[in-house]
C-alpha cells in the first residue's frame, strides 16, 4: 500500500495554506542568504515579494471549487464560512502592507524578520478559521500569539515596545494555559475533541443518567474556554491590558493586531460554540452579559483618552461588545449581524489607521500621536479630514454609512429577543459614544493649533486603500444587498 496518496487530496484542498507556508520557509531562506552574505537591506523589496504572495493566496482562494470538505483526519474544515474568512483577512493583510510603506520607512524598521512574521500569522490565522477540532484550533492561536509577542517587541531600542511585548506574552500566557486546561476538560467529558463527533456525543449524554457525572465538567471547561477567547479579543472585564499594549506597540503592528485576528477569533469562538450547540443558554447569558460590560467600559473608557492609540484601544472594546451582543442569540439572523458587523467594523478601522499614519509630521516621527494633533487638520489636508469624518460616522452608527446598518441590524436583534429594557441600555450608551466621535470631529475642524507644521505627503498606496474604504462605506449602505447574502451564506454555515 502507498501511503502517500492517503492525504493527496487533503494537500489538494489546502493548496493556499501549503502554498502560503512554503513561500515563508523560501522568503526566509532568501532573506537570510542576502542579508548574511551581501549585508543588502531588504525592506521594500521583501515587501512587495510579501504582497506577490498574498496576491497569489488570494487567487488561490477565490479558485478553490471545493463547496465542502473535512480534511487532514477531521483536524481542519473548508466551507464557504472559512473561505470567505479567509479571503477577507488575506485582503485586509495585503491592505495593511500598503499602507505600512511610509511609517516603516520613517520609523527605519528595516529588518526582513517584521514582514515574515506578519505572514507567519496570516498563516495561522488561515487554520485557525479552518479548524475543526481543539487540538488544531489551540495550535494556530499559539502559533499566532507567538508572532504577535514578537510584531509587539518589534522596537528593541524602545522600552515602551518592549513593556508592550513582555505584558502581551504574560496576558496571552496566562489566556492560553485557561484554553489548554479547558480543552483537556472536554476531552476528559466526552473523549474527543473533535467537532465532527461533540453534537452527537452530547445529546446521547443529554438523554442518559451519564449526563449528571459530566455536566459540571463541561460547564468549567466551556467557562474556561469562553474566557480564554475574551481575553484573546479584548473583551471587558478582561480588556484591561489592551491599552498600554496598543500605545506601546510600533503603529505598524497595533493596525495589524485591531484589524486582521479579531476576524478569525470571532469565527473560531462562533464555530466552537455552536458545534456543542446544547448549552446555547449558557453562552448566551454570559455573552450578553460581557458585551454589556465591554459596551460600557469601552465607552466611559474612551471619554477620557487623549491619546489616539488608547482612544482606538478603548474604542474597540465597545465594538467588541456589540459583536458580542449580536453572536449572543442563536439565531441565523443574529449570526448574519454578527458577520456585517465585523467586515464593516474592519473596513472603518482600516480606515482610521490610514489617517493616523497620515499625522506623520516634521515634529511627531516616531512620536505618540495626541488627539489635539488633529486641530484644523481639515484645513492641511481637507480629503483625508473627510476621510476621517465618513469614518467616525460609521464608527458612530450615522446615516448614510454602512456602520447605520450594522448596528440598526443589532439593535433589532435585541428587540426580537424580548431584551427591551437591555436594547433602551444599549442605545442609551451609543447616545453617549457618539459624543467622543463629534469631539474628535470637532477637535479636526474647529478647534486651533498654533504650532506651525507640514504633513509629511500620503502614499499613492495609502491614498489608493483609503479610497477604496470610503467607496465601500457609504456603497454597502446604499447596496447592502451583497454583503448580507455573503453574511448569510456564512452564517448558514454555522447551523448545517
Amino acid at each position: 500500500m502507498d501511503f502517500s496518496f492517503f492525504f493527496q487530496n487533503d494537500f489538494k484542498i489546502s493548496l493556499p495554506e501549503v502554498f502560503l507556508s512554503t513561500a515563508i520557509l523560501i522568503l526566509t531562506l532568501h532573506s537570510t542568504i542576502i542579508v548574511t552574505f551581501r549585508g543588502v537591506l531588504l525592506n521594500n523589496s521583501l515587501k512587495i515579494l510579501s504582497i506577490l504572495t498574498l496576491s497569489s493566496v488570494f487567487y488561490l482562494l477565490i479558485n478553490d471549487k471545493i463547496i465542502f470538505s473535512n480534511f487532514f483526519s477531521n483536524l481542519f474544515i473548508s466551507d464557504d464560512l472559512s473561505l470567505i474568512i479567509k479571503l477577507f483577512i488575506t485582503f485586509f493583510t495585503i491592505s495593511c502592507f500598503f499602507i505600512f510603506d511610509d511609517f516603516l520607512y520613517l520609523l527605519r524598521v528595516n529588518r526582513f524578520e517584521y514582514f515574515i512574521l506578519i505572514l507567519c500569522t496570516l498563516f495561522s490565522l488561515m487554520l485557525l478559521v479552518s479548524s475543526y477540532d481543539l487540538i488544531s484550533l489551540y495550535l494556530a492561536i499559539e502559533m499566532q500569539s507567538f508572532c504577535l509577542y514578537v510584531l509587539a517587541a518589534f522596537k528593541k531600542n524602545s522600552s515602551f515596545s518592549t513593556e508592550a511585548g513582555i505584558k502581551y506574552f504574560i496576558i496571552g500566557s496566562f489566556s492560553s494555559c485557561l484554553l489548554l486546561f479547558g480543552i483537556s476538560l472536554v476531552y476528559f467529558s466526552l473523549g474527543t475533541t473533535n467537532y465532527l463527533n461533540f453534537q452527537l456525543i452530547v445529546s446521547e449524554v443529554f438523554y442518559t443518567n451519564t449526563f449528571l457525572q459530566v455536566n459540571s465538567f463541561l460547564f468549567s471547561s466551556l467557562f474556561l474556554i469562553l474566557f480564554a477567547f475574551l481575553f484573546k479579543i479584548s473583551s471587558a472585564p478582561f480588556h484591561i491590558w489592551i491599552g498600554d499594549i496598543y500605545e506601546g506597540s510600533p503603529s505598524s503592528s497595533t493596525a495589524f493586531f485591531a484589524i486582521v485576528p479579531k476576524i478569525a477569533l470571532f469565527t473560531a469562538l462562533l464555530r466552537f460554540f455552536y458545534a456543542l450547540n446544547l448549552f446555547d443558554f449558557l453562552f448566551e447569558f454570559v455573552l450578553i452579559l460581557c458585551s454589556s460590560f465591554s459596551i460600557f467600559f469601552g465607552t466611559f473608557l474612551s471619554l477620557k483618552q487623549r491619546r489616539l492609540k488608547r482612544f482606538f484601544a478603548f474604542s474597540s472594546v465597545s465594538h467588541v461588545g456589540y459583536i458580542l451582543l449580536a453572536c449572543s442569540f442563536s439565531s441565523i439572523e443574529s449570526i448574519e449581524s454578527t458577520f456585517f458587523y465585523i467586515l464593516c467594523y474592519s473596513v472603518t478601522v482600516l480606515s482610521l489607521w490610514i489617517v493616523f499614519f497620515a499625522l506623520q509630521t516634521s515634529v511627531n516621527v516616531g512620536k505618540s500621536k495626541e488627539i489635539a494633533d488633529l486641530s484644523l487638520f481639515s484645513f492641511k489636508n481637507p480629503s483625508i479630514a473627510f476621510s476621517l469624518l465618513l469614518s467616525l460616522f460609521s464608527l458612530a452608527g450615522i446615516p448614510p454609512l454602512a456602520g447605520f446598518l450594522a448596528k440598526i441590524n443589532i439593535f433589532i436583534n435585541v428587540f426580537d429577543g424580548s431584551l427591551y429594557f437591555f436594547c433602551f441600555f444599549i442605545i442609551l450608551v451609543s447616545v453617549i459614544s457618539a459624543f467622543y466621535y463629534l469631539r474628535l470631529i470637532k477637535i479636526l475642524y474647529f478647534e486651533k493649533n498654533s504650532l506651525n507644521f507640514f504633513l509629511l505627503p500620503m502614499s499613492y498606496s495609502s491614498s489608493l486603500v483609503l479610497s477604496f474604504c470610503n467607496f465601500i462605506l457609504i456603497f454597502f449602505f446604499l447596496n447592502p444587498s451583497v454583503l448580507y447574502l455573503i453574511s448569510q451564506k456564512m452564517s448558514l454555515c454555522l447551523f448545517s
